[in-house]
């Protein structure tokens, strides 16, 4: 929705409130479809407990996996098993928030798009992130380069990369989750000696950052990166939120709470931002003072029917 029909908007609804005739608006939580390899189902795989413990009701999921390279989009598209799986998902037309990640060996878009059109045509109003997971072979760098390399990585070529999926889709919410700097502040910890209760960089998963040389998480970094997903994707306060294993004099919760904190709120989720709390983001909402969750738009003019039948 362009700028100007919004301030439109909000000019003349705003002064005629008794006409802001409401929608059905739904749960809370998102029917979901999460895809990717062994650096993002751990996470996804955490989310019911978390989201639960939140008070969130209404979310459900369904994670597709498959190991390595073979997680990334264009792999999972392209897998003879796996693609048909995920399609059938979406088939059903009730995908509200769909999740995918990043391998390096498919660097471009395509399988972004092919997905993001794919999941569009079943359903209009789906939502989509991309989790960007930390470097690999954490044992290859000392803490400071391995944190450099991910922080200016993100902050440059993934953020470009998620500003070129948006001017394809002006008008989809494609938000980024910044899990991949768990890693990072953990290593931080450890390499300044203050990481107690998972004093190792690589080895068992109850007291290690990492389970391998690869980079597989131990526990730590799981529960980190589960509240960091959770902040991400529902807004939970986590300053004020309990649930979760306690590692000590390492307040995870405090972590994540600061990763979220200096992520650059442009590529958060724009249904953070909702103006008639119909868990359609203001930047992309087609009659922002009106609940549409459905979106619908008759005559394409990019003015929500909701606002067209009230006179905005």
């Amino acid at each position: 929705m362009r700028p100007i029909q919004i301030l439109f908007a909000v000019f003349l609804c705003v002064a005629l409130p008794s006409h802001n005739a409401s929608a059905v608006v739904p749960n809370p939580g998102f029917n979901s479809l999460f895809i990717g390899h062994s650096f993002f189902k751990p996470f996804a795989d955490g989310m019911p407990d978390y989201i639960t413990a939140a008070g969130i009701a209404g979310h459900t999921q369904t994670v597709v996996f498959s190991g390595g390279a073979t997680g990334a989009p264009l792999a999972l598209w392209e897998n003879a098993t796996k693609g048909p799986q995920i399609r059938a998902i979406l088939d059903g037309g009730d995908v509200e928030l769909f999740g995918m990640t990043y391998h390096p060996d498919y660097p471009t878009s395509e399988g972004y798009e092919n997905w993001i059109d794919y999941a569009l045509a079943k359903n209009p109003t789906t939502r989509f992130f991309i989790a960007l997971p930390w470097s690999p072979y954490p044992g290859s760098t000392d803490a400071a380069t391995y944190a450099s390399t991910w922080l200016t990585y993100h902050a440059t070529s993934w953020h470009a990369f998620i500003d070129s999926l948006r001017a394809l889709y002006p008008d989809v919410d494609i938000y980024t989750i910044p899990y991949g700097q768990s890693a990072v502040e953990l290593r931080n910890l450890l390499a300044a000696n203050n990481l107690p209760s998972a004093p190792n960089l690589i080895g068992a998963a109850a007291t290690s950052i990492f389970t391998d040389s690869l980079g597989h998480p131990g526990n730590i970094l799981r529960d980190l990166g589960r509240l960091v997903w959770l902040n991400a994707i529902y807004d939970v306060d986590l300053s004020t939120y309990t649930y979760g294993p306690s590692w000590g004099s390492t307040d995870l919760k405090v972590i994540a709470k600061s990763i979220m904190d200096a992520h650059d709120p442009n590529y958060d989720a724009a249904y953070h931002s909702d103006f008639d709390g119909d868990r359609v983001g203001d930047s992309v909402d087609n009659c922002l003072i009106t609940a549409n969750p459905d979106q619908a738009d008759s005559d394409g003019d990019g003015l929500g029917d909701a606002c067209v039948s009230i006179g905005c």
